[in-house]
């Protein structure tokens, strides 16, 4: 997404809608929906293409006034929800100002009221009455003049309607001409169990603050995507919900947010891990990782908190690092960087190891070379004998990239132990740097 475009924030009280307006623009599911308020907490971005001209949508929380009664949504995550919202309002071009028909004027609308009249004179505020599905609920449009936002536009989140249309017709004649740019930015997935310090790493790298940031463990539920261009390259950064063990989702919202996030890592294609230092390597740590390990997708542990580690020598970030890697065996090509996102130490070196992880994911070796390098490998270790055959192989090439696919064809492809795989793999990492990606083998039978 690019801020570049005109950006229009969709802002009201929890449950009004809003994600699912943010939905119906994008037409898919990429902000959580449930009946439940308070389920959109971080801000999300995306772009539109409305008549030939590009537009930003900003997807906010739900504003309350401190404690809120029916969700139990401490003090501390509504504040920062509020800062939220109120920032997207001040930085955008043009609101909507969203409010459910079918409830009135409630005394939230009217406190979000006042705060939005404040910046009335500087930008667009449109005020869409959301939830008039029918030509019998026009009506309920009309006590909604009170707010002091001019006429208000009824509308339909869920089935759309020409309203909704015609604040999208205004806000494109200041839109840009021309469809949206293909980017090839390097798409980063930011994962982890909750509370490890996501947000708090995506906070600094973006130098603002975009995700929510609390002691309370599961404090983002969306997945929020941020770019950024660093010395020429570009990145997208998506900051997950923290995935949990599944006998621990007790709600639909965190069951929908931990398939937001394992869909994150589908689309991403390098994955930070994110480890608490103080904790050390969980089981859920292990599942995570499994999942960057399935995805086959380019991975960097960061150990973060590691300001938290007292009395640390010389040796104590080796000792740790090899302790880290044989937890998580699976993905020991993984990239590792000690950080401390409170103190930003070793945050701003992110970036190159990224593009270390991502180079090796993009990289191709020669036939010529992969096979003088087989050679070598097989005339040191021969391959094992199974069943009385003895495993050869003819030749291998690589077939792709993202990660790096290698076909070997052989006499006998069931004479391939998974040990044997390994051992393989091992031995060509050794003569061919893949530090940070996962490598693919797939075996061929050919008679010779």
């Amino acid at each position: 997404m690019s801020t570049k475009d005109t950006t229009l924030a969709i802002v009201g009280r929890p449950n009004v809608g809003k994600s699912t307006l943010f939905n119906r623009l994008l037409k898919e599911k990429k902000s959580i929906v449930d009946d439940t308020p308070g389920v959109t907490r971080d801000r999300l971005y995306a772009d539109i293409d409305w008549n030939g001209r590009n537009i930003t949508i900003i997807d906010t929380g739900g504003l309350v006034e401190g404690f809120y009664e029916k969700t139990k949504i401490p003090d501390e995550i509504t504040n920062e929800v509020r800062k939220q919202v109120l920032q997207a309002a001040e930085n955008s071009d043009f609101i909507i100002f969203l409010v459910d028909g079918t409830c009135g004027v409630t005394s939230q609308d009217q406190k979000i009221a006042t705060s939005l009249r404040k910046i009335k004179n500087k930008k667009r505020i449109f005020l869409a009455v959301n939830k008039i599905d029918t030509e019998k609920q026009s009506n309920l449009v009309n006590e909604f003049y009170s707010l002091g936002f001019g006429e208000p536009y009824p509308i339909s989140a869920l089935s759309g309607s020409s309203a909704l249309a015609d604040i999208l017709d205004e806000v494109s004649k200041h839109s840009k001409n021309g469809k949206q740019e293909v980017s090839n930015a390097i798409k980063v997935s930011i994962v982890g169990k909750p509370n490890v310090g996501k947000s708090s790493i995506l906070n600094v790298l973006m130098g603002e603050e975009r995700s929510i940031v609390t002691p309370i463990a599961g404090t983002t539920r969306d997945c929020i995507d941020a770019e950024i261009s660093i010395e020429k390259d570009n990145f997208i950064l998506i900051d997950t919900a923290g995935l949990r063990r599944k006998s621990k989702i007790s709600t639909n919202i965190e069951r929908y947010a931990t398939m937001r996030s394992i869909n994150a890592i589908e689309k991403s294609d390098v994955a930070l891990l994110v480890i608490d230092a103080t904790e050390g390597v969980s089981d859920q740590d292990q599942k995570i990782a499994s999942v960057v390990k399935k995805r086959h997708k380019a991975s960097v542990i960061i150990i973060n908190k590691w300001d938290l580690i007292k009395n640390k020598t010389s040796a104590t970030l080796n000792q740790y690092e090899e302790m880290i890697l044989t937890k998580l065996h699976f993905v020991n090509y993984s990239l590792v960087l000690f950080t401390s996102a409170i103190e930003k130490k070793n945050i701003t070196k992110i970036w190159s190891v990224v593009k270390e992880a991502y180079s090796k994911y993009l990289k191709r070796i020669s036939t010529g070379q992969l096979n003088k390098a087989i050679e070598e490998i097989i005339l040191i270790t021969p391959p094992p004998t199974k069943k009385g055959k003895q495993l050869k192989i003819y030749y291998a090439t690589q077939t792709d990239i993202s990660p790096p696919e290698f076909v070997f064809f052989v006499n006998n492809s069931d004479t391939v132990s998974p040990q044997y795989e390994r051992f393989l793999e091992k031995e060509l990492r050794k003569k061919f740097d893949f530090a940070g990606t996962p490598l693919k083998f797939v075996f061929r039978s050919k008679k010779k």
